[in-house]
């Protein structure tokens, strides 16, 4: 019985392993793509064009270098300048700008890189109307 042990631990492994198939050499390899985005970033969002305004849409246009927001400028859509803000760097590969509440009704601008998102990064307004 003592001899019968190995020889059938083998059988075993010899057909358990047979039905492996080898590797393709033509197989597709999942390759980690670094999506990427240039500055300025520009757009438009809902706020008030200053204290005491009528709610409406104001413009934002992100300044950078690299991966790195440095600050955001609102605007009205006539172009009157409603303040530049600047990014301080919350944590990794997260930036936060705040202090524009009485000029546009948004308290913070919250930008976040990540390739989860589809430009590569995301911007959250906080407080926005």
């Amino acid at each position: 019985m003592k001899n019968l042990f190995p020889i059938a631990l083998m059988l075993c492994l010899f057909l358990s392993l047979s039905s492996f198939a080898p590797v393709r050499s033509d197989a597709p390899v999942i390759k980690k793509e670094l999506r990427t985005f240039s500055f300025p970033i520009t757009g438009t969002t809902d706020g008030t064009p200053g204290a005491g305004q009528p709610a409406g849409t104001i413009a934002y246009s992100i300044s950078g270098s690299g991966t790195t927001p440095y600050s955001i400028t609102f605007s009205t859509l006539s172009g009157t300048s409603l303040g530049t803000y600047s990014y301080t760097l919350a944590s990794t590969n997260n930036y936060l700008a705040v202090g524009m509440k009485a000029q546009t009704s948004i308290a913070g601008t919250y930008f976040h890189i990540s390739t989860a998102c589809s430009p590569g990064y995301c911007l959250e307004f906080i407080g926005a109307l």
